[in-house]
């Protein structure tokens, strides 16, 4: 096995495809109930947010693969600090906005939910509307954020696995997740559906312990990780015949079924194109790069800023306008988050949490 040089570079096309993921969530929540342009209804290419969070699972698992490989320090007091305040700052720093306006808007201070709240904050959320047996709820209604309740118990089961586990760990995930997604079949519930989940944003993980190890991505390199996808994928083929209540293929049983299908066909149309050397890559995806530094910013506010807002709709009358006046101060939220309070908490409560004392 090739040893792993100790050095990090900026990937700037995961970069990219985040930056890409995130607008095009936005987008999705904007659009993919009606966008006619010309006549001609084109809320059909919008429609696919879902499958957009998978890409950030993806890109997640092999980010904090590459990430702690190349770490110095693989501690687990630094491991957790450091995801948590990466989590943690921006969605404060949200609730509190998010709360603040719907107190504005109302004109009076709200009642607080604080069984959602309670529920957000140790990251046991997801959406009921989409899934059976879900514990709560996003707090105050902000829909995406039930995609960060999976990155956190992705990275805490990760830390487990790739520091207890040195014997084939990823045999190991793939195994659970299979049996996770069978168990789905007979009662999902939070703990079998992260765990199914996992299989997707370990197989980013594997392809970044490819990259590392300086060894060829490939459909052969992939095998395991590309057959764990494809025996979720049937189990969950199973699934929506058993469980099959005629309803619409954006809820559970499908919705489950429609992200390991999108899984598989992401991870191969990536080693496609990779073959191709990345061919049109910069023109396409690789100028939403720029986007990558606020696009956790954006993903977790975008809902009550722009989607969902009505705080402009007296004020501004023209929808177009009031659309894009409502995009450009998500962004300018999303960079005094992401780019000036993260930055400076982070810096200080890093140096709190992960300091020595003597």
């Amino acid at each position: 096995m090739v040893s792993i040089k100790p050095t990090k570079k900026k990937l700037k096309k995961l970069d990219a495809v985040r930056g890409f993921a995130a607008v095009y969530v936005v987008l999705h929540h904007l659009f993919a109930a009606r966008l006619i342009i010309a006549g001609k209804d084109f809320s059909i290419l919008f429609r696919f947010g879902q499958e957009a969070v998978i890409l950030f699972f993806l890109l997640s698992g092999f980010v904090i693969q590459y990430a702690f490989s190349l770490s110095t320090d693989k501690s687990f007091k630094t491991f957790f600090s450091k995801r948590f305040l990466r989590i943690y700052i921006p969605l404060i720093c949200v609730f509190i906005a998010n709360y603040s306006l719907d107190a504005i808007q109302s004109g009076s201070l709200l009642p607080i939910d604080f069984h959602s709240l309670a529920g957000t904050l140790l990251m046991l959320q997801d959406t009921s509307f989409l899934k059976p047996h879900v514990i709560v709820d996003p707090f105050l209604g902000n829909t995406p954020l039930w995609s960060l309740s999976y990155e956190w118990w992705f990275y805490m089961v990760f830390f487990v696995i790739i520091t207890k586990i040195n014997n084939r760990p990823s045999i190991i995930v793939y195994a659970i997740g299979i049996l996770s997604a069978i168990t789905y079949v007979i009662y999902p519930n939070f703990i079998n559906n992260e765990l199914m989940y996992l299989v997707i944003w370990w197989v980013g993980a594997d392809m970044a312990k490819l990259y590392l190890q300086k060894q060829q991505i490939s459909l052969r390199s992939l095998f395991i990780p590309l057959m764990a996808l494809t025996c979720v994928i049937l189990i969950l083929i199973v699934n929506v015949i058993v469980h099959n209540h005629h309803v619409s293929s954006g809820v559970y049983p499908f919705l489950e079924l429609r992200h390991f299908v999108f899984a598989l066909i992401t991870v191969v149309a990536a080693v496609i194109w990779k073959k191709l050397n990345w061919r049109g890559f910069d023109y396409t995806l690789g100028v939403f790069e720029h986007i990558a530094p606020i696009s956790f910013g954006i993903y977790i506010s975008h809902w009550f800023l722009v989607a969902d807002a009505s705080y402009l709709n007296g004020v501004i009358i023209n929808p177009a306008l009031r659309i894009c006046c409502y995009l450009v101060i998500c962004v300018l939220f999303a960079y005094v988050v992401e780019r000036i309070i993260y930055v400076k908490l982070n810096k200080w409560l890093l140096n709190k949490l992960t300091s020595t004392k003597k």
